[in-house]
Formats: structure tokens, sequence, C-alpha cells
């Protein structure tokens, strides 16, 4: 007699949604080859289309090397990889294929709330969070086609790792947290990290946009030292592919 139990299984199957996150340099698209994903997960990414349009419309990526007229171009570029990035994730989502939500993670508040519209349409949710120092994070930037201000990368490291307990709270058994920092790293002088990354410096700035951008630094680097001290619970490295497996089977 044929079995109907697993072609009935798969045919009521939720569609999945798999949200990356972590910090610039982190190493997301590392991870996500590392791990058995399975191919028919189509990757979102707006840094994709972003790139893309950088090298197509600019002919390059490195902000470092922008004129003025080109870096006034950056902002436009990257509504339009919005755009796009939006359309193709709402076609996806609208044919109920397996997504991966490639993004950084800094606002809980988006995240979240896109991950209940998402679970609004039948699908289940899980997330995989990568961790690395602040000093990877930037170390790791440098070696990157588009680099990205010192500033952009500690704000956006202390904002994902700030979020930690929120996505782990939300997300409850689906989640697993990455522990990708390399056997050795740098030392981190949290007090002089600005003096180590100097940002370009770009046009001449008012003493009112000297002082917010010193008053944004310091508030990073008071950040920095708090959350830096917290000791993060990451996933045992023999649990992150039986946890993978397991969401995407179900």
């Amino acid at each position: 007699m044929i079995s109907l139990i697993k072609p009935y299984k798969e045919l009521n199957k939720k569609p999945k949604a798999i949200f990356m996150a972590g910090p610039p340099g982190s190493g997301k698209s590392f991870i996500l080859n590392k791990f058995s994903i399975p191919s028919k997960f189509q990757v979102i990414n707006v840094d994709d289309i972003y790139e893309e349009l950088l090298k197509t419309q600019i002919g390059k990526m490195d902000l470092k090397k922008m004129n003025l007229d080109e870096l006034s171009k950056t902002g436009e570029l990257m509504n339009q990889a919005r755009k796009q990035t939006k359309e193709k994730e709402e076609d996806l989502l609208i044919q109920k294929q397996n997504v991966v939500i490639d993004g950084v993670g800094a606002s809980s508040k988006n995240l979240l709330e896109k991950k209940k519209y998402i679970e609004s349409l039948g699908y289940e949710t899980f997330m995989i969070l990568v961790y690395v120092s602040p000093i990877v994070s930037l170390e790791r930037n440098l070696k990157r086609d588009r680099q990205l201000p010192t500033r952009a990368v500690l704000d956006s490291w202390v904002k994902v790792i700030n979020n930690i307990d929120t996505y782990k709270n939300e997300f409850k058994n689906n989640i697993i947290i990455i522990n990708n920092n390399p056997s050795e790293i740098t030392p981190l002088d949290i007090d002089t990290i600005f003096n180590q990354y100097p940002d370009p410096e770009g046009k001449e700035k008012t003493p009112e946009e000297i002082e917010k951008r010193n008053k944004l630094k310091q508030s990073i680097i008071d950040n920095i030292k708090v959350l830096i001290k917290k000791e993060q619970s990451f996933t045992p490295d023999s649990q992150i592919q039986p946890k993978i497996n397991e969401f995407i089977s179900q």
C-alpha cells in the first residue's frame, strides 16, 4: 500500500523565512554558505542590489574614493535598491517561496514588524544572529569592496547587540546565536577606537556638526563599554546545523 502520510505532510508544510542578523563584517554570508540552507531558499538582501547599482551607475563601491557628486548619488541609488528589494520580497512572499532575509537587525521594531507580517501570510520564522566583537567588525570592514564609515559600523554593532535579548524573547526556540570571532582578536582600546579607524573627512563641517558628531562618537563608545562586558550565550557548534535542519523540515 502506498503511504500518503509523507506527501500529505509535504503539501501542508508552511513556507519558511529565515532572518539573518549581525553587525557589519560579522560574516553572515559566510555562515549562510557554511551551514546547509537548501538552495530553494531565495536570499533577499538590499546590499546585493545596491552594490550592483553602485558598480553600474558610479563605477565604484568604495565611498572613500567617491567625489562629492558621486557621494550625493549614493542615497538615490540606495532608495532604488530598497524599492527593488521590497518588490522582490513581496513577489516571493506572494508565491509562498522559502526565503532568507539577510539584513543587519539594527532596528528590532522594523524586523519584528516584518516578522509579524510574514507570519500573517502563513510563514514560520527563524533567526540566525551572528556575533563578532566591534574590533572584528572594523577589521573586516576594511577588507570589503564597499567600506562603511567607522561610525556606521560601530553604531550598527551597538544596536544589533543591544537587540539580542529582544530577539531571543520574540523568536524563542527558533533562534541561534553564532560566535563568529576568529581565534585571535586584536586588543580593543575603546577610548581610542575612532583614532585607530578614522572616518573619511568628507565636506567641511560646521562647529555644530562637529559637536553633534563628537557626541555621537562618545555615545557609541559608552555603549560599547557596557555591551562588551555583557556575557553572551552562544549556540554550541554541535547544535547549529541540527536546529536549522529541524526548522526547515518541520
